[in-house]
């Protein structure tokens, strides 16, 4: 079970992002129903910020405010077929605050912590260098989550 972060969702609708080849391979698994993934419910929204951050950063992008809801319904799409689990916020509160506390995260990036260790994800897959710090790697393998990035889930999911 793999646990996504919108650092590594965020790459399905942006263009020319570092491992977007793996990305696009990481949404074919879990669109095709291939790979047991879940998400906090914030991840929609985490992407439609992403998304519309790099729409006024990069214009060369063109990345169109029809294209960011396109990706908003495509994760909704991806948790109301069940291809991806919707963890709600609230099951993983209590662990989001404990990872705020005892490693400084922005609560976005616990909660996509606390959803891996709530629900004994194997990894969390993230491209944000937050979360790939070895305090946070040291703090999720605690609970038995490796926090792992695009090119290590190639290797490990063999795609």
């Amino acid at each position: 079970m793999i646990t996504l972060a919108a650092s590594v969702v965020v790459k399905w609708f942006k263009p020319h992002e570092r491992f977007e080849a793996e990305a696009q391979a990481l949404l074919d698994l879990v669109g095709g129903f291939k790979v047991e993934a879940l998400a906090s419910e914030w991840l929609s929204l985490e992407v439609v910020r992403g998304l519309k951050r790099a729409q006024q950063e990069v214009p060369v992008l063109a990345i169109s405010d029809e294209d960011i809801h396109a990706a908003y319904e495509a994760i909704e799409t991806l948790f109301r077929s069940g291809a991806l689990l919707e963890v709600p916020v609230s099951e993983v509160k209590t662990l989001a605050k404990d990872a705020e506390i005892a490693l400084g995260l922005y609560a976005a990036d616990a909660l996509h912590l606390a959803t891996a260790i709530y629900l004994g994800a194997r990894w969390l897959v993230t491209d944000d260098g937050h979360l790939l710090s070895a305090p946070v790697q040291k703090y999720a393998s605690a609970f038995g989550v490796a926090v792992i990035n695009l090119a290590e889930m190639k290797v490990k999911l063999k795609v």
